[in-house]
């Protein structure tokens, strides 16, 4: 059975989802072209990363809604207390192989350590089974889980059970054919014989202490220093651009 907290559907066999990437919590852009794009209404329950506001409008949820957003953040934060660490999640299927670090590399990221049977099931934004662990890497100390992150095959629309609360984002990825999308190139090119469009839709929980930060479409790196998660090295104005 599949209550508010883990819904599932049919599985949509057509594709293959995008690709994730490995961002860098140092030295974010605080402005460029997403940045200008125009905002989508704060009711808006799916669309484009860049133009869905960083945090949601409590106040637009209805209070089923805000409740079933509470139970699906306290599912997930239960469900996920084995995963923090590191070698109890590698057991129970997740990639964590990008943690290796370069001798001399001191800069501090954000790893998504994916889990492929996860990816290919009919559970979508199931608390026990989530798609992707987003972890904190940085150097000299663990990975550090700071949330997680569910995501649907191509074509798909993710399960809104927290309504404006609860929504869905894509980010922009270059793809050939129905093969698996890749990030775009640093200056946001595609390789030739790839196509850019927007990828599969996304949602993050976010493991900060308000239900407002814990649906954040980005890293929200002033609550997620504020509890801790972030090295205090790693915190700072450059990472509060989308406050």
């Amino acid at each position: 059975m599949c209550g508010v907290a883990r819904v599932c559907s049919s599985r949509l066999r057509s594709s293959v989802p995008a690709a994730l990437a490995v961002a860098a919590l140092v030295g974010l852009p605080t402005s460029g072209r997403a940045a200008e794009r125009p905002k989508l209404p704060a009711r808006t329950l799916r669309g484009p990363a860049a133009q869905l506001n960083q945090y949601p409008t409590l106040g637009l949820a209805t209070g089923a809604q805000r409740a079933a957003s509470e139970r699906l953040l306290a599912d997930m934060r239960r469900a996920a207390r084995p995963w923090r660490n590191p070698a109890a999640a590698r057991a129970a299927g997740f990639d964590l192989r990008t943690a290796r670090r370069r001798p001399g590399d001191r800069s501090v990221g954000i790893l998504h350590a994916e889990h492929r049977p996860y990816r290919n099931d009919d559970h979508y934004l199931d608390p026990t089974r989530p798609e992707t662990l987003v972890y904190v890497n940085a150097p000299g100390r663990p990975l550090t889980l700071i949330g997680v992150m569910f995501s649907m095959p191509r074509g798909g629309r993710g399960p809104n059970p927290g309504g404006p609360i609860t929504r869905w984002h894509t980010h922009l990825v270059c793809m050939v054919g129905n093969k698996r999308g890749l990030s775009p190139r640093a200056d946001g090119s595609c390789p030739a014989g790839a196509v850019k469009r927007q990828g599969s839709e996304m949602l993050h929980v976010w493991f900060t202490r308000d239900l407002r930060s814990a649906f954040a479409i980005h890293a929200p790196y002033p609550e997620l220093c504020r509890v801790g998660l972030i090295p205090a090295t790693a915190c700072g104005s450059q990472h509060e651009h989308h406050g």
